[in-house]
């Protein structure tokens, strides 16, 4: 080999190595530091020229749609067919359920359960289902259980493949993730509208609505099932010549079975967190109920009606999700048989008997209980609280003290040097690639233009960076309650036990519903909407640290145990580590929740992005542009953390000590 040659081979010194990463490090910081210049000796504030006019464009593209929706073969020839199909599932399935009537869902729902997951859960879906009945409108809950169903069904056979999809090619998850984060964080009412145009009104587009909302937990998780599968398991499959189909439906999709069932927990979840949005659309079910009794500041009928859909969404969760303990000794064929006529015969003896609608002697009316609960609340824990005075001096201190500082700090900064900025912790975190991707998020928020506003227009920008401090905030305040918690339950099944009917509770009660509570105890404003924030999006970090603290294999814990090391130090640097890709998984699904939730949050007060998307629901054809305007500039914020956040999990530098 010639001395050329050899001159031309890296070098394997560990000083070249140090010293090679150092010079790097520092044409890093001198380019950053020389943009940070140009950006705050350019323009302050953005130029009126930058409007690339995307709203009136896309104002322009409603109008076309709502004129010719009669007309265009893409409407006659597809998606009037389309919503004939999706009318025709709710129906059918709405006809099994009147059928069965009370007596026979309930038992079908303890024979699923039973199926599933034991006794235990066949007893829990049970009374779940009794509770819909006894604080709700049963033949209403069966209307939204209809919806419901056919969007998880329809949500399961779209994300389930493309798990399987993604699991399998680098390529096919960089491409969907960008899909699905655009579906998860794109504000419900944006695309509201034009799913009105596209599918008519009442079920169809309510139906898609929630399948655009539940799909990316489903998406998600089977790709990190997948992923998890240990790779000796996969060696195991080959060298007993079993085929890559052989591989997936015997190997790892069954190593894979607890990570997809939570992704169906997870659709569940979001579906039924999406209704009374849905309802929105005319659908007349549980969710019409919650937001026509908001309307009238009705709080205890919004519970009730609110809390079927919680119980709906339990019962839902018991079914699928429940972990039998041991198995079946019967011929499985004996107890579906056994099962079905468990239903059949609960069927027939309630037409016999005439229980065809839910007795009135079973109802409960909690709603005066809840309006006095509401008044106590807000007597007493709003001001005449000890030491921390009340829940009004946390709203003043998180407004005051915490909000107002970080969106005057970002207002104040030259809008470029704000992108520069963001763009640095990007290439801190990842490389000049997710620098670019940062910066190209934020200068595209800068070039959507403005709103008319009192005084003129407000850029978009503006806006933007209310709702930026607003979600980093929420965000901060999630992870902080939610990893502690996510461990704890990860480790204990006493605390998993005892902390997951909370979160259903949280995850599924309709935001509509506790909107008004947070109102009276933080009055309105930002804080009340921070605070609805974190309510919702707590729980997917909760069980996804969970769910990586518990599928840590035993063997590199037991060995941690033999070497001495204690709970703690087993816990610290055996368990999170192991547990990292799913613990960040978590704190980007609380990171997309935060997003989502961020226009409903408008409602009480937060204002920003979210009101703009809002306000396009209620005049699409004067403000659907703005309200477009607003959820992309939602999605470029959260592809924008998403990046960041997911890069601090990984390795930043190569074995060389480059960046990647």
């Amino acid at each position: 080999m010639s001395s050329t040659t050899l001159e031309a081979l890296p070098s394997s010194d560990p000083a070249d190595v140090v010293r090679a990463r150092e010079r790097r490090r520092r044409l890093g910081f001198a380019a950053f530091a020389v943009l940070a210049v140009v950006a705050v000796l350019l323009w302050h504030e953005i130029p009126s020229w930058l409007d690339i006019h995307v709203q009136s464009w896309m104002q322009d593209r409603y109008k076309w749609t709502v004129y010719n929706r009669e007309t265009s073969p893409v409407f006659t020839w597809f998606l009037n067919p389309a919503s004939d199909l999706l009318t025709w599932s709710v129906d059918k399935v709405h006809w099994v359920l009147s059928t069965l009537r009370w007596p026979g869902v309930v038992v079908l729902g303890g024979v699923i359960g039973w199926r599933t997951g034991g006794v235990r859960a066949g007893v829990a879906a049970c009374a779940a289902l009794l509770g819909v009945g006894i604080v709700s409108d049963w033949a209403l809950a069966m209307l939204t259980l209809s919806i419901m169903t056919v969007a998880v069904v329809i949500a399961l056979v779209i994300g389930v493949p493309l798990g399987i999809l993604t699991s399998r090619s680098d390529r096919a998850e960089k491409i969907v993730r960008i899909i699905l984060d655009t579906a998860q964080v794109m504000p419900a009412f944006v695309y509201f509208s034009p799913l009105q145009v596209a599918f008519g009104l009442q079920v169809p587009p309510a139906v898609m609505a929630t399948v655009v909302y539940a799909l990316p937990p489903a998406v998600r998780l089977t790709n990190l099932g997948l992923r998890q599968v240990p790779v000796v398991a996969n060696e195991v499959g080959v060298s007993f010549g079993a085929t890559e189909w052989q591989r997936l439906v015997k190997v790892q999709l069954p190593m894979a079975r607890r990570s997809i069932l939570l992704g169906l927990n997870q659709v569940i979840m979001m579906a039924f967190a999406i209704v009374v949005l849905a309802s929105l659309l005319g659908t007349g079910d549980l969710g019409q109920s919650v937001l026509s009794a908001l309307q009238k500041q009705e709080v205890g009928k919004a519970m009730a009606a609110g809390l079927g859909i919680v119980l709906l969404a339990v019962a839902l969760d018991r079914m699928t999700t429940g972990q039998r303990t041991a198995a079946l000794t019967i011929d499985r064929r004996v107890v579906v048989a056994a099962g079905l006529g468990a239903v059949v015969l609960a069927a027939v003896v309630a037409k016999v008997v005439e229980l065809t609608v839910f007795p009135e002697s079973l109802r409960w009316d909690i709603s005066g209980s809840v309006d006095s609960a509401v008044g106590w609340v807000q007597d007493n824990l709003r001001r005449d609280v000890p030491i921390i005075g009340g829940t009004q001096s946390i709203s003043d201190f998180l407004v005051i003290r915490i909000l107002d500082p970080i969106k005057e700090l970002l207002l104040w900064l030259p809008w470029l040097l704000v992108v520069v900025l963001f763009a640095f912790i990007g290439w801190l975190s990842k490389g000049w690639r997710l620098a670019g991707t940062v910066a190209v998020c934020l200068l595209l928020i800068g070039v959507l233009g403005g709103i008319p506003g009192g005084t003129g227009t407000v850029p978009m920008w503006d806006l933007a960076m209310d709702t930026l401090s607003q979600v980093l905030v929420a965000i901060v305040i999630s992870v902080l309650i939610a990893l502690p918690l996510g461990i704890l339950a990860g480790r204990s099944d006493r605390v998993d036990a005892a902390l997951r009917p909370f979160l259903d509770i949280a995850q599924v009660l309709p935001q509509f519903v506790y909107l008004l509570p947070v109102v009276f105890l933080f009055s309105v404003g930002r804080a009340a909407g921070v605070v609805a924030c974190v309510i919702y999006a707590v729980p997917p970090c909760i069980r996804l640290t969970a769910l990586g603290m518990r599928e840590v294999p035993w063997a590199p814990r037991e060995a941690a145990i033999s070497f001495g090391a204690t709970r703690r130090q087993e816990m610290r640097m055996v368990q999170l580590p192991l547990a990292r890709r799913a613990i960040l998984l978590g704190i980007n699904q609380t990171l997309m929740m935060v997003l989502a939730t961020v226009i409903i949050a408008a409602l009480v007060g937060a204002g920003a992005l979210g009101l703009v998307a809002y306000e396009a629901t209620a005049k699409p054809l004067i403000k659907l542009g703005q309200g477009v305007g607003g959820g992309v500039s939602i999605v470029l914020l959260a592809i924008m953390l998403d990046r960041i956040t997911q890069a601090w999990g990984r390795d930043t530098t190569s074995p060389q000590g480059g960046k990647q």
